[in-house]
Formats: structure tokens, C-alpha cells, sequence
């Protein structure tokens, strides 16, 4: 891209002399635009530049009118704005020139161009003559100084001798003869071909350089958006043979692709396939912004999925052993692995197990500088998803991985480290490998030496795996390690603590709960009460709300905690009043708790029957109550009776629109509005099981009829 040999040693003095060159021939504006190319390369030279007005419309109005006919020319020109462009302070002069329009122009003109000579030499086609039709004139100003010639006319007739004497490759190429050529004259405009290609590209490269470097400005860049800059860019990065001009592509495409409107324009071109070839490239600088463009597009899902489709995914395994490519090849792996779907294909190779050595080899060997996570950061995330995989996670736990991670967890106190294995704890076919570490894991969770975070991971995993069916004496680990007291110690409201690690000591009260002597203990300790305070506390919390019920459910399966639960802790008053809640599991789980204290012996049974019926027949009661208004509105002798007969009720089952939506209404309730609504039905419990207690007098005075409400199996199949 430098001026041409022969071109003398450039002086800003004689600057006006450089200017009159721009007035005449093809060779002298040649050599007029590189001597000032000469200037522009030195950033002392630029602010004296910039303030030559007539200079600046001279080189402009030179590239609008001039551009077709030489590409030398045109280089010298867009290479001196380029010179400006790298500079912030001299962006306004290209803006105010319209530069970068014009450039985007000359860009499209050349590509064509390419297409043509490209199928004139390989014969596919008859070349196409090039649009003879002019850019349109932009409103660019028009030297303010006349040439040295005195008038206009004068500089008109040069130009049209110079425009009858140049010849140039191009025009070797496209006036070619059809007719048969011999092999020499292929060779000859292969050669020519070549040349023309390999000038073209320096055009190119600093064209796009000094777009990049304007694009800085949101409001240009949404211009170059709609003159289709990645069009353009994408259309240029077919040419393989300039490995500088493809990574500068790349790099555009790159700040480009962080608007989601360049994005979506580059997936509607195939970028993806287009960019794959580039990572083959034995360039390491161009693979590795060929991933970090990459990178940017796998935040989009099809993206991603395009990426596993034409199977990108073996190359990003394989730069994981570069130590070049590594830290991008872990981000875009990052974002593979949260598909369920990409999960297993993980799991075809031996790449499961090639991440877990490597996580293994270096967990806490590297201290980030970076304020970003580091390579065994991403490194340790992507296999705390895969262990989401049950597969992956056998992969990971096998031959001897489990006692290495978690030696390394414990001895680092990493919470993400045992977050990885408190995943790979989930799966039923992994569970008896933690059987010899049970120990280890409970005395974590006692000990008060590891930090709240890594507390939180242990007790989800020793919920995990304290199951009867996991071969496990439940009891004897809750006393040799002192759980209870530390479980109570997480449920006491009083304490401020952590609300994720007061969940997880829910969960673990209900995992406890599995044995009947730790539940026992359990309710011995109020933990039973403990665990109603808390509901009352976090009531807007599903989650909270769902693993409270299942805790009741499982002391609830032991005699002496099921009655301790119901006789002395209000947690039948709170399942009665979760049995209409919006949220389904909710509902079942606390339906299950209610069948149990139904079938025991004591006053809530007859509470929950009368509950129930009110929960179910309510809505018969409103419509009943509706067909009775309308029917008394009118005296004909055909209207119908005011109740709808037993007989009827038996046989039908009628709903409002309303109603019907709240019975098939499964979403779970995390809007504000339905968080409210059962914060204040849960607040006003006690008042609520009063009247209900009040009204329940009127039920059982006047014996039931058996069409209207039968055993409690009849109530579960209205519901």
C-alpha cells in the first residue's frame, strides 16, 4: 500500500505544487496522491493537512469522479483518510467529505468487478460489461481554487485525452476475445488476473481499516448498517489468498456482530459456514478471531445450534490442547453445554473425561490477573453443566475422578468445585460412589471452618445422597456428626442467615426425615416448628413453600413425628390453605400431606373433609346460585326450577369460565399478584380456620347426604 517507488521524498512546503498534480493526467494524480500520502503517514503532518480545505476537495472530488479508472489511484487516496481515520480528532473530516459512503461504494464496485474478471478467466460466462452508470454525486464541496490552466474547458480537454490514452488490466480483461484462446494467452490473464486481484485487496484492506476505525460512532456504524457493511464484508471474505485482509474482516465482523441487528443479518447469510473453513487456517492470529466472532454469535440459541449441526463442536475440543486458543474454545464450550441435547454429544468421545483431567491438573494453579474468569474458571463451569448429564457424570466419578475431585475441593474449600460434585450427586447411578464419603461431606457441613457458600454445596449433596435406599444408616450419621443441632441452628428465623442456605436446610430436614429415629429427632428438636416459622416468613417463595411440604410429607410417613406435626404445630392449617394454590406441585405435594392427617384419628380429619368439600363444590354453589337468579326473573310455565336436581349433579359437571380456569390453571405463581394473594390468604390463616371451624357445626348437625358428599376417595376424584 506505499506510494510507488519512483515517487520523490515528499515537502509540506510544496504541498499547493501536489494539489495542482490532482488537475491533470491519470500519471500525475498518480503521483500527486502519493506524494501526499507521503505527508499523511506522518502524524505531525496531519493538522496542517486537515486545515487545507482545498486539498481535502481536492482528493475528494479526485476519488468520486476517478476511483473506476485506476486502483492505485484510489488507494492513495483512501490510505490518506485512512491516515486521518486513526486518529478520533479527524473522524468529522471524513464524515464531513462523505468518505466513508464513497468508500462503501468503490468496495461494492470492486467486488463486482472481481466476479467478472474471476468467471471472464475461468470461462464459466461472458463477462458482463461493469455498471456504466455513475455513483450518484454526493454533496461533497467543490475545490474552492482553479488549476493552474486558468479555466475549467482546459482542464476538461486533459481529461479527456487522459481518458482515450489510459489502458489498464482491466480493460485487457474484459475486451478478451471469446474465440478460442491458446494456453499461453490463459496463462497470460491468469497472471494478469493475479496482479489486478492482489491490488484490489490492498484497496480493500485499507478501505475497511479506516471504516473500522470511524465505525466507533453508533451513528455511523447504523449507516454503514444500511449501506449493508456486512454484506460487503462477508462478500470480500471469500477471498481466501489474503490472510491480513481476512483477519481484518473477521475483526470488523467481530465489533459488528454485538448489535443484534448486524447479528441477525450475518446468520441470514450463512456465517457460521463461512467461517468454518478459517479455522483450518495454519494462521493463529486469524483463528483466533475467528473465534472470538464465534464466540459473540453462540449467545444466539440457532447460532449455536448451526454450529453443532455442521459439527464445529470435535475443532473446539481439539483447540482446548492449544494454549493459544484454550480460554475461547472453554467460552464457546461454556455456551454448547447448556443444550441438554449438546450435553450428549459430549459424552461420544473422550472429551468428558479430557476436561475432568484438566480440571483435575489445575484447579487453583492460576491467579486471574484479568477481571474476567480465568481458563479454569470457564474450565470448571462447563463441567458443572455436563454433570448435569447422567452419562457425563458417570464419565467424570469413573476410575477413581470422584475421590480426586473431591479431595481437591476439600483441600482448596472451592465452592464451585463442589457444586461440580454436588451435581454429579443427583444421579441414581452415581449415589454409590458417595457412600465412603459421607463422613467427610457431614463433617464439612458441622465443622463452621468452610465459608457459607461451600456449607451450601455439602448440605445439598449430603441431602443427596442420605436416602435408605443408598445402603446408608441415616441415624447413625445425624448423631455421630451432631446434624440436628446444626440443621436447627440454620432454621432458627432469628438467625440471619443465607435464604439459598436455609433452603438447603429444608431439604435436608426433609432428607433426614427418610429414617424414622432422625425424625423423630427432628420433631424432638421443634424442628416441626421451626419449619411452620419459616413458611410463615417465606411464603412468596415456591421453591421454599414446595420443599417445606415435602419435609412435612416425610415426617408425616412416621408415626410419632406425624403426630407431633398435627397435634402440636399449626402445619395442617397451612397444607389446608396451600390446597388452592396456583402453583401445581404445590397442590400435589400438600393433596398427599392432607390424605395422610385425614386417615388419622383425630379433629383434623373431619376439618380437612369439610374443607375440601368446600374447595371442590364452591364453584357447583356459584353456578346453582346463578341458573336460580336468572331463572326467577320470569313467571313462564316453562322456566327451570330453582336447584338443579341430585340427579343431574351426579351425572354432570358444570363450570364457569372462571372457574375452569382456575382448575386448569397449572402455571406456577411467580407473578407479584399471585405472591400477594398468598401471602395475604396464609396471613390470615388463623382467622380463616376459625370461621371454618365456626361453620363446621352447621355441617355436622345435619347428616350428609351420599350424593352430595361421599368417602374421601370420591373428593380426590373431584378434584
Amino acid at each position: 500500500m506505499s506510494p510507488v517507488e519512483s515517487v520523490p521524498v515528499a515537502v509540506l512546503n510544496c504541498i499547493d505544487d501536489y494539489v495542482e498534480l490532482l488537475y491533470d493526467d491519470i500519471p500525475e494524480k498518480i503521483k500527486g496522491s502519493a506524494l501526499i500520502l507521503q505527508l499523511a503517514r506522518n502524524p505531525d503532518n496531519l493538522i496542517e493537512l486537515a486545515r487545507n480545505e482545498a486539498l481535502l476537495s481536492a482528493l475528494s472530488r479526485v476519488l468520486r469522479e476517478e476511483w473506476k479508472r485506476s486502483i492505485e489511484l484510489s488507494t492513495n487516496i483512501v490510505y490518506t483518510f485512512f491516515c486521518f481515520s486513526t486518529y478520533i480528532e479527524f473522524h468529522s473530516v471524513i464524515i464531513q467529505y462523505k468518505i466513508g459512503s464513497l468508500c462503501m461504494d468503490v468496495i461494492d464496485y470492486e467486488l463486482k468487478r472481481y466476479d467478472q474478471w474471476k468467471e471472464r478467466v475461468e470461462g464459466k460466462k461472458q463477462l458482463l460489461t461493469p455498471d456504466k452508470n455513475e455513483l450518484p454525486k454526493s454533496r461533497i464541496p467543490e475545490p474552492k481554487r482553479r488549476p493552474k490552466s486558468g479555466t475549467w474547458a482546459v482542464a476538461d480537454v486533459n481529461l479527456q485525452k487522459s481518458r482515450s490514452l489510459v489502458s489498464s488490466y482491466h480493460e485487457d480483461l474484459c475486451n478478451a476475445s471469446d474465440e478460442y484462446l491458446s494456453k499461453n494467452d490463459e496463462e497470460q490473464m491468469k497472471r494478469k488476473l493475479k496482479t489486478l486481484s492482489k491490488r484490489q485487496e490492498q484497496l480493500l484492506r485499507v478501505a475497511f481499516y479506516m471504516l473500522l476505525n470511524i465505525a466507533d460512532n453508533i451513528k455511523v456504524e447504523e449507516k454503514m448498517h444500511k449501506k449493508d457493511i456486512v454484506g460487503l464484508l462477508i462478500g470480500a471474505m471469500e477471498r481466501h489468498s489474503n490472510i491480513d485482509l481476512l483477519i481484518l474482516i473477521v475483526s470488523f465482523l467481530q465489533k459488528l456482530s454485538i448489535f443484534i441487528e448486524n447479528k441477525n443479518t450475518m446468520a441470514s447469510k450463512g456465517i457460521v459456514e463461512k467461517l468454518a473453513p478459517l479455522l483450518d487456517s495454519p494462521n493463529a492470529d486469524l483463528v483466533n478471531v475467528t473465534l472470538k466472532l464465534l464466540f459473540n454469535l453462540t449467545f444466539d440459541t440457532k447460532l449455536r445450534n448451526k454450529m453443532v449441526k455442521i459439527n464445529l463442536l470435535p475443532k473446539f475440543i481439539q483447540f482446548t490442547s492449544d494454549d493459544k486458543h484454550i480460554n475461547l474454545a472453554m467460552k464457546i464450550l461454556y455456551h454448547l453445554s447448556m443444550d441438554d441435547r449438546v450435553k450428549l454429544m459430549f459424552t461420544q468421545s473422550d472429551c468428558v473425561k479430557l476436561l475432568t483431567d484438566m480440571l483435575l491438573l489445575n484447579v487453583n494453579s492460576e491467579s486471574s490477573i484479568d477481571s474476567g474468569p480465568g481458563t479454569t474458571d470457564v474450565l470448571l463451569a462447563v463441567c458443572v453443566n455436563l454433570a448435569w448429564n447422567e452419562r457425563a457424570a458417570q464419565q467424570m466419578a469413573a476410575e477413581g475422578r470422584l475421590r480426586e475431585l473431591l479431595a481437591r475441593a476439600f483441600r482448596h474449600r472451592n465452592a464451585m468445585l463442589m457444586k461440580l460434585v454436588r451435581n454429579l450427586s443427583h444421579h441414581s447411578q452415581t449415589k454409590p460412589l458417595f457412600v465412603e464419603f459421607v463422613g467427610d461431606i457431614a463433617g464439612a457441613v458441622t465443622s463452621g471452618e468452610a465459608s457459607e457458600e461451600f456449607v451450601i454445596e455439602c448440605l445439598g449433596t449430603l441431602s443427596n445422597i442420605l436416602s435408605l435406599s443408598n445402603n446408608i444408616d441415616v441415624y447413625a450419621v445425624v448423631e455421630r456428626y451432631n446434624l440436628i443441632p446444626c440443621i436447627m441452628k440454620i432454621l432458627d428465623p432469628s438467625n440471619k442467615v443465607d435464604p439459598e442456605l436455609v433452603l438447603e436446610g429444608v431439604v435436608a430436614a426433609g432428607a433426614l426425615a427418610c429414617d424414622e429415629r432422625a425424625a423423630d429427632a427432628l420433631v424432638a428438636a421443634r424442628g416441626g416448628d421451626a419449619l411452620v416459622a419459616l413458611l410463615r416468613l417465606r411464603q412468596a417463595d415456591d421453591d421454599h413453600v414446595l420443599q417445606t411440604a415435602f419435609a412435612f410429607r416425610q415426617l408425616l410417613s412416621h408415626p410419632r413425628a406425624a403426630d407431633h406435626l398435627v397435634t402440636r404445630t399449626e402445619a395442617p392449617a397451612y397444607l389446608i390453605d396451600l390446597m388452592q394454590d396456583k402453583n401445581v406441585e404445590i397442590r400435589k405435594m400438600c393433596d398427599s400431606c392432607l390424605d395422610i392427617i385425614s386417615q388419622m384419628e383425630n379433629e383434623w380429619a373431619a376439618r380437612i373433609k369439610v374443607e375440601r368439600f368446600r374447595c371442590h363444590n364452591g364453584q357447583w354453589l356459584a353456578v346453582v346460585e346463578t341458573l336460580g337468579c336468572e331463572s326467577g326473573a320470569g313467571d313462564a310455565a316453562d322456566e327451570l326450577p330453582p336447584y338443579l336436581s341430585a340427579d343431574y349433579l351426579t351425572t354432570h359437571r358444570l363450570t364457569t369460565a372462571d372457574s375452569q380456569t382456575s382448575l386448569n390453571d397449572d402455571s406456577d405463581s411467580f407473578s407479584g399478584e399471585a405472591d400477594s394473594n398468598r401471602i395475604n390468604s396464609r396471613n390470615t390463616s388463623d382467622c380463616h380456620t376459625d370461621e371454618m371451624y365456626g361453620t363446621m357445626d352447621s355441617f355436622t348437625e345435619k347428616p350428609l347426604e351420599d350424593n352430595a358428599l361421599s368417602t374421601n376417595d370420591d373428593l380426590k376424584t373431584l378434584a
